[in-house]
């Protein structure tokens, strides 16, 4: 499966891919407009290809471009949830699209300081550090409850452990980009404009994020941090040696950071 963000990122989309994600997890701002989310759904329609819209946590101004673009989506369209907020538009008002977990709503330990220590920490430990949510009872009704029966997970450097999810969920591993944190506080607003050094906050958006990316180090850190945006990822080509027994029948490939 192939994800990208954006319109012109369709020159990825090879024979290889069954599948496209086209969206932004991380900021209402990066929404597609209209014409492209229809452009794009066009060009996977025209490959007989499947397509999965992808969503990120939202202002009330996303809200309602969602509720725009939600009713451009065919029934049976894959939308990938990243805000509650969204969920419960979607099951009053578009109850025919197909809600999936983004990896957002996933909880994870997703630090990669975590490889530093990990060897040097009690079994139990290490176990939990690489468990997700997935494995809470009153989380799996929850999911039941609402139809989902899908989850978007990271791949962190610890590795992590499935053996608790239910069968009936399917899961899909983002790679080979990892989250780390996210925020709206866009430090990437206003970088190119030197008078406006030391301001950090909400900003009107010249979408930056599409033409810098910053890559931090620091001795504390077992890699390189990558910042795009308002969000921090690292990058990890490593697949887990148990992928197929664990439920997870899909791999989504970003070539590009996903924002």
């Amino acid at each position: 499966m192939l994800f990208i963000s954006k319109r012109g990122n369709l020159k990825y989309l090879t024979e290889d891919f069954k599948r496209l994600y086209f969206g932004d997890e991380f900021c209402d701002r990066l929404l597609p407009g209209r014409d492209d989310l229809c452009g794009v759904m066009d060009h996977v329609q025209n490959r007989g290809l499947e397509f999965t819209f992808v969503t990120p946590y939202v202002t009330e101004a996303g809200l309602e471009k969602l509720e725009e673009l939600f009713p451009l989506l065919p029934e049976k369209t894959e939308v990938v949830i990243n805000d509650w907020g969204v969920l419960r538009v979607m099951k009053r008002r578009f109850p025919g699209l197909v809600p999936v977990l983004g990896r957002l709503l996933t909880k994870v330990k997703r630090g990669p300081r975590i490889v530093s220590f990990l060897d040097r920490l009690p079994e139990e430990a290490v176990k939990h550090l690489r468990k997700t949510n997935l494995g809470v009872p009153v989380y799996q009704k929850f999911l039941s409850d609402n139809n989902i029966k899908r989850v978007e997970l990271d791949n962190p450097f610890q590795g992590i452990d499935l053996s608790d999810v239910p069968e009936g969920l399917r899961l899909s591993l983002h790679v080979p980009f990892a989250y780390v944190t996210t925020t709206r506080f866009c430090l990437v607003a206003n970088c190119d404009r030197p008078e406006r050094k030391g301001f950090i906050g909400v900003f009107p958006c010249n979408r930056e994020c599409r033409r810098y990316t910053f890559y931090l180090d620091n001795k504390a850190m077992t890699t390189t941090l990558i910042r795009r945006g308002n969000t921090l990822f690292y990058k990890n080509t490593s697949i887990p040696a148990e992928l197929e027994n664990s439920g997870i029948d899909r791999l989504i490939v970003a070539p590009e950071i996903p924002h």
